[in-house]
């Protein structure tokens, strides 16, 4: 019998097409990739199945071209396919988009470039390289580094044209580089802590579990993944290290290079080309340490050991659009399918995985203390009715923030707002620009140019002269963002370098890389910046935490807005104290008195979580019972609302709660209305039984933009 292969093509289709393999003396593995016809075109798809027979009663066609015979997806990779298929309720084929690099999907052999180590030749002597600039700079950087790999040089900025250039003038010589993980042991000793979570991992080393390593920041995490990954590697395995952002990931692969010789790096921002290059890589089972962001979980490992995810909180980890998994999920259930350990490493963990070690399915690790005598910084609450303030700072904070900078030290102020005020207001007769397109409050900004601009759509629009409803030329700005604390800082401390990071300032890695290079010098300066300043970044020489706008966090309609906020002040709160100097942390508020605060406060963390998971088991929401929440978009907004009104009918006869349809926080966006409808359940079948019984066509579901979000993250 003729071999039927089905097949997987990467288009938002929800199903397989049957194939007939034409040679009989050739069997094609699950797993390959075939080049097919697909109506008029011929395209990509992946073997995900195969047997004798068809239900299809037309003649089947064959495959124009077999890419490999040895398959790029093995069985733990095809299964995961399928499951985020169903757990996500998207079409098959679309989970291939997702997963497949776009090089994968043109057809591109398995075959990695080679990486080269690059030297001087005459390392000693000195250069005159007149203007060329770039020459000069790539010439001293591999000099001081004394050999340096292409990913280092890439990520330092420096183009492949100047390596060639200087090899031509006999300047820098090159050769293959040769993958050796050699082992270099840390200079400090481990904790009785770390020792205990370390052997815990290593005990349980090819067999499935999911370890929780609750770690105060500063506390050594990083080096408990280390022990872990040098037993996996010296078994030659491979291991997959996930960090939350692409900021990070340079600082983080340069640890684990400096630890172990050789990391691959893989994330958004490197080409097509090099993506898939670090891809062929793990295919072929040549890059065995690799570092990677969100979509770095579904590189086809030959052989992996070990799965580590960091700040296993953050939101960073959930896609937003398409397919929107979550990459710590998908990471235990890859490790679930392999039978190997998954660990999850956080400071402010997330309430799920508190319930999930509370409940006795995870195994949890503490680390309380920092090594040395670094020690964690003292919280303080700052009660804010009836003072002026100046850049939304109070007056006792900017005292504070001068003892600190006389002492020599950093400061670092939080602010999670960009721009300079929050809105444009008419002081006659109370009118506020919004936006056009969306139903929001325009962000004025002051700098690079004086504009009003819509954080949703990205729409500019310029400052009016007067009110369009009055006429009144009294028009002010409100509310504090960055910039405007900025100025305000720079004009109390004239001498002192102030720092913005938001993405209007920060908006390359190397920029924000150089800058917290800078920072580890010990000379006094100002941080102020949004949560891109709590994303992990080691900073010795900050003693004062200054967090403004944390109500808007608490106080908000969104039941997960006070875990993030909770979360991103600990994280924050992090980066002071951490060398020998002693930190201390100020939150300003307007409710002294709020329960997540007070909690937050006088118990940490751990106080904040035992508050916020008894209020979240009262309302009845996750991590208690389990939550899906459908969006529908339309340029008319009652029929936007009649769709979902018409899925929550369906649904009468469910074991489930049905919540809405009704407007989306922010309700229109790029001038389509948003509505939502959130399905809770007691158990996991009974949600997803509940999704399976919606019958929306493609062609429905394009008009009206339905997205399906299991465990979403953000109601807005």
């Amino acid at each position: 019998m003729p071999q039927v292969l089905q097949v997987a093509i990467p288009r938002p289709v929800g199903t397989t097409y049957d194939y007939v393999n034409a040679d009989s003396q050739l069997k094609v593995p699950v797993g390959v990739r075939v080049m097919v016809p697909f109506g008029h075109v011929r395209t990509v798809g992946v073997v995900l199945g195969q047997s004798e027979h068809t239900s299809y009663s037309g003649t089947l066609k064959t495959p124009s071209k077999y890419i490999e015979y040895e398959p790029i997806l093995l069985p733990d990779m095809i299964e995961l396919v399928k499951w985020l298929s169903s757990y996500y309720h998207y079409p098959l084929g679309a989970v291939l988009e997702v997963i497949l690099p776009t090089e994968a999907m043109r057809g591109r052999p398995v075959m990695a470039q080679n990486e080269l180590l690059w030297s001087c030749v005459d390392p000693e002597s000195t250069r005159d390289f007149k203007r060329a600039h770039r020459q000069q700079e790539c010439w001293y950087f591999v000099k001081q580094h004394g050999r340096v790999s292409d990913t280092q040089l890439r990520q330092a900025n420096i183009e492949k044209s100047v390596l060639k250039a200087l090899e031509k003038k006999g300047l820098l010589e090159s050769k293959k580089l040769q993958r050796e993980y050699i082992y270099k042991p840390a200079e400090y000793e481990l904790s009785k802590e770390q020792t205990t979570a370390v052997r815990f991992i290593e005990d349980n080393l090819g067999k499935f579990h999911v370890h929780v390593l609750d770690g105060v920041t500063g506390s050594g995490k990083t080096e408990v993944y280390i022990q872990a990954i040098k037993k996996v590697l010296a078994k030659g395995q491979q291991v997959l290290v996930l960090v939350p952002e692409i900021g990070l990931t340079p600082q983080t692969a340069n640890v684990f290079q400096s630890r172990f010789g050789h990391v691959d790096v893989l994330h958004s921002m490197r080409t097509n080309v090099q993506r898939f290059d670090v891809w062929s890589r793990v295919v072929t089972g040549e890059a065995r340490l690799v570092i990677g962001t969100r979509s770095a979980i579904f590189a086809p490992f030959r052989n992996l050991g070990l799965i580590v995810v960091d700040e296993e909180h953050d939101s960073s980890y959930k896609q937003i659009e398409s397919l929107r998994y979550s990459a710590r999920d998908v990471a235990i259930m890859r490790a679930k399918l392999l039978e190997i350990p998954c660990v999850l490493g956080s400071a402010t963990l997330s309430l799920e995985t508190v319930a999930n070690c509370r409940e006795g399915r995870f195994q949890l690790s503490k680390l309380t203390h920092r090594p040395g005598t670094a020690q964690m910084p003292d919280f303080n609450i700052l009660d804010i009715k009836g003072e002026i303030l100046q850049g939304g700072i109070a007056p006792k904070l900017l005292n504070l923030i001068s003892q600190h900078l006389e002492a020599n030290n950093q400061v670092l102020v939080l602010l999670n707002r960009r721009g300079y005020a929050t809105s444009l207001i008419c002081h006659s007769c109370g009118w506020r620009k919004r936006c056009d397109a969306c139903d929001v409050m325009l962000t004025f900004h002051e700098v690079p140019e004086r504009i009003l601009r819509c954080h949703y759509c990205e729409k500019r629009y310029a400052i009016p002269d007067e009110c369009p409803d009055c006429s009144s030329t009294n028009l002010v700005h409100i509310g504090t963002a960055t910039q405007k604390t900025e100025e305000v800082l720079k004009e109390h401390f004239e001498n002192v370098p102030v720092h913005r990071v938001d993405r209007d300032v920060i908006n390359t890695q190397p920029k924000l890389a150089r800058l917290f290079v800078d920072l580890q010098n010990p000379s006094r300066s100002i941080l102020i910046g949004t949560q891109m300043l709590a994303k992990g970044h080691h900073l010795p020489h900050v003693t004062l935490v200054v967090v403004l706008g944390a109500d808007s966090g608490f106080l908000s309609s969104d039941f997960r807005a006070p875990e993030r906020t909770a979360q991103l002040i600990v994280q924050v709160a992090g980066r002071a104290g951490r060398a020998e100097k002693r930190g201390e942390v100020w939150i300003q508020t307007y409710d002294p008195d709020h329960p997540h605060l007070t909690s937050l406060s006088e118990k940490g963390y751990p106080g904040f979580m035992d508050t916020e998971l008894m209020l979240r088991k009262d309302a009845g929401f996750p991590p208690y019972r389990y939550l899906a929440l459908l969006r529908s978009e339309n340029v008319n907004a009652e029929e936007a609302e009649l769709f979902l009104r018409s899925i929550a009918e369906s649904l009468v006869s469910r074991p489930v709660t049905v919540l809405g349809p009704a407007p989306s926080p922010v309700s229109r966006v790029s001038n389509r209305w948003r509505f939502q409808l959130a399905i809770l359940a007691e158990h996991r079948k009974q949600l997803h039984d509940a999704l399976d019984t919606l019958s929306v066509d493609t062609k429905t579901r394009r008009n009206y933009r339905l997205s399906i979000d299991v465990d979403p993250l953000d109601m807005a």
